[in-house]
């Protein structure tokens, strides 16, 4: 071969496998340290998660660490239809390792009316895609801050992990309370479980011992704010999403610090006080009360006397006060209530607390009795909501939002069609012919 030619295919070489490799490392370095490429990767990204989950994501930042590793700063997420902040993150690290994600998160910010979206996030457009969950997920926060009109509440330890199975996916969530002495983590664990005919989610939550506060969830359930702003709850809930509606068990939970008078708010009759539930059983189904058992200490408190008297006649309440004052002050009322198929039944339980009453007291004033409840019969089902509001129906007062207490109660067996309209006669007109 001539030697003019070796040195041209040597030239030729040299270019394709030494030159243009190292001039296209140069270029691809200096495109992707360019501003414009960070930009352009951001907004990718931004718009990959908007697809993905709904929401809007604006990043400030975003840094690749390592191969499998990226960090992203300055994190908001926004409604793209009416523009509400739902929360923020300072720092947001993704790691990825055998097919395993691990999220670590810096400082999130939730604001608590906005948590709808948090639990459509990760039900609708995670949990119910599994392909969205073939591998696991493992989610640590610093501390998570749920931001309320009613003040606001931290979560610290906080640890959330995503299992896939075969015909399911569970996700379980452990936290602590900050600035509460909590022995053990309070849990949530969430399963959609598709082995079923029609796929059902099912919600559990544990608080590990430990009195949630109200503020945790006030602006998520519009039916606390009606409990107070010192409310708190303890123990354990089942809740079962399917077809049908949720179907809610909260036996062996207890509700404490309820402000009586709220939940009075807009109804026939008075009573105030502070009060402490105990429920043994609970089960609402498709959003009514089916069975319930437990007991009520209210403290400190006032009983209305049309109250009194109401109670005297639809659950046999003696009043053993004089009926010449519109209230009746009292130190502890106390009851023991029990509700199936069968109707209502009510003790007086405030022997519990002093040995030297008699069974079926239900209210002291003093030491004093001022009333005696005991109830050998079923009463109907619609009592209680008879008693509270005479005028209830559905829905509860016109012009008047709902009392969520009260629409768990079972109604009174409606009307029969004849009774709730006039009878029109029927007029038949004849042409002539």
């Amino acid at each position: 071969m001539h030697e003019r030619t070796q040195r041209l295919i040597c030239q030729l070489v040299f270019v394709v496998a030494c030159a243009l490799p190292t001039l296209l490392t140069v270029s691809t370095v200096l495109v992707r340290s360019t501003p414009w490429f960070d930009n352009w990767r951001r907004e990718r990204l931004e718009n990959e998660l908007c697809d993905r989950f709904g929401l809007r994501f604006e990043i400030g930042e975003l840094k690749v660490l390592a191969p499998g590793a990226m960090q992203l700063e300055r994190v908001n997420v926004t409604d793209p239809e009416t523009g509400a902040d739902i929360g923020s993150i300072r720092v947001v690290q993704f790691t990825t390792r055998d097919g395993r994600l691990a999220l670590r998160l810096a400082q999130p910010e939730v604001r608590a009316p906005q948590l709808p979206h948090a639990w459509h996030l990760l039900h609708d457009r995670f949990l119910c895609h599994p392909e969205l969950t073939t591998n696991p997920v493992r989610i640590a926060a610093d501390d998570l801050s749920i931001l309320s009109t009613s003040g606001g509440v931290t979560l610290t330890d906080l640890q959330a992990y995503v299992q896939p199975h075969d015909y399911a996916n569970e996700t379980i969530m452990q936290f602590k309370i900050a600035g509460r002495e909590m022995p053990s983590p309070a849990t949530i664990s969430i399963t959609r479980d598709r082995s079923r005919r029609y796929p059902e989610t099912a919600w559990k939550l544990h608080t590990g011992g430990t009195s949630l506060p109200y503020s945790l969830l006030s602006d998520y359930f519009p039916q606390l704010p009606k409990l107070g702003h010192s409310c708190e709850f303890n123990g354990p809930v089942s809740c079962r999403l399917s077809r049908d509606g949720w179907n809610i068990d909260l036996g062996g939970s207890s509700i404490t610090g309820i402000e009586v008078s709220r939940v009075f708010d807009n109804l026939a009759h008075k009573l105030t006080g502070t009060a402490d539930v105990w429920l043994g059983q609970c089960r609402i189904e498709q959003g009514l009360l089916t069975n319930i058992a437990g007991g009520v200490t209210i403290r400190n408190g006032q009983l209305g006397d049309s109250l009194l008297q109401s109670s005297n006649h639809l659950l046999g309440v003696q009043s053993l006060v004089a009926n010449n004052r519109p209230a009746h002050p009292f130190d502890l009322m106390q009851f023991r209530f029990a509700m199936d198929e069968a109707g209502w039944q009510f003790i007086g339980a405030c022997d519990a607390d002093n040995r030297n009453l008699p069974a079926g007291i239900l209210a002291v004033q003093a030491n004093r009795p001022i009333a005696v409840l005991s109830t050998p019969q079923p009463l109907a089902i619609s009592a209680p909501k008879q008693l509270v509001a005479p005028e209830y129906s559905q829905p509860l007062f016109a012009g008047e939002p709902n009392n969520p207490v009260l629409d768990l109660l079972p109604s009174p067996p409606p009307q029969p069609p004849y009774l709730q309209s006039p009878l029109v006669p029927r007029v038949t007109m004849r042409s002539q012919e």
